[in-house]
């Protein structure tokens, strides 16, 4: 096919029922599955293009972080005396004072 504008994408879904189905048989790796199909169908399309189109209608997992059950950091409190927190450097968010409210009586 000619590279004219829109043939990539044209080249892509006039093969989406072959690529689906590659998909589905274990072909999971877009650039295998990209390569493949290059060589079925000769096709001028880009890697780039292809992830492009697969990525919207392949049913791709995305990649899943795994977050650890968040702690708060143990709090020491007496009535006279200022708060005290233990250091806890397992992760989660960090301490901005722009974001909490500060008793400017408790600042030593």
């Amino acid at each position: 096919m000619p590279n004219q504008r829109g043939m990539q994408k044209i080249e892509f879904y006039t093969s989406l029922h072959e690529i689906r189905e590659l998909y589905d048989s274990g072909y999971v790796v877009l650039k295998i599955l990209y390569e493949e199909m290059k060589k079925r169908r000769g096709w001028e399309m880009s890697y780039w293009s292809f992830c492009k189109y697969a990525k919207e209608e392949l049913p791709i997992k995305k990649n899943i972080m795994h977050t650890s059950k968040e702690e708060t950091p143990k709090i020491e409190k007496s009535d006279d005396e200022p708060v005290i927190a233990k250091a806890d450097f397992s992760g989660g968010e960090r301490f901005s004072p722009h974001t909490v409210e500060l008793d400017s009586s408790r600042i030593l």
